[in-house]
């Protein structure tokens, strides 16, 4: 099973030091009503959680939130740099960022 199937039947993937989880964030207090995709980055090596805090779109379903998640991988692929922060205001080390990036270009 390729790692798309995986994330799009179990809502995780491990790959390399990390373990991301995709969901769609239904207990936000927006003021529109919208859901949006939430992104957690598990660091099994440092043992941090991150999250990506892109300028998601609003979904209706989990399958939309995964057509983002996978539009933003090939971003990263292409050279975007990930925004994976710790909390609102702490980003995530520039270490983890690179060891993240190596980990979203390993997949095939």
């Amino acid at each position: 099973m390729g790692w798309k199937e995986t994330l799009k039947e179990e809502g995780l993937l491990e790959v390399e030091d990390f373990v991301i989880e995709v969901s769609i964030d239904s207990e936000c207090l927006c003021k529109d009503d919208q859901i949006y995709p939430a992104v957690l980055v598990y660091d099994l090596k440092n043992e941090e959680v991150y999250y990506l805090d892109e300028p998601f779109e609003p979904v209706s379903n989990f399958r939309e939130a995964l057509d983002q998640i996978f539009e933003w991988f090939e971003r990263y692929k292409n050279g975007e740099k990930p925004l994976m922060k710790r909390s609102p205001k702490k980003s995530a080390p520039e270490d983890v960022i690179k060891r993240f990036l190596k980990a979203i270009n390993s997949l095939e």
